[in-house]
């Protein structure tokens, strides 16, 4: 499966801020918007899992499974 997600692009100063639309919180900074979408990997990666430690996801019932996800 593939997943497409939105990369929004604004100039802040003497840094470009590169935010997902589809995941509110995921944002970050580079002196290029090469550097900018670089630093995304891991803002993703940290609001997914802020989202699963808020949601109780360690402590739901049920059977589970992990995938990878890689962005592109």
């Amino acid at each position: 499966m593939e997943m497409r997600l939105t990369i929004i692009y604004e100039q802040m100063g003497d840094l470009v801020q590169a935010s997902v639309a589809e995941l509110p919180g995921a944002i970050s900074l580079g002196k290029t918007r090469e550097e900018a979408r670089a630093n995304l990997a891991e803002a993703i990666e940290m609001v997914l899992e802020g989202n699963r430690l808020l949601s109780g996801g360690e402590s739901l019932a049920g059977e589970r499974e992990e995938i990878e996800f890689r962005a592109a």
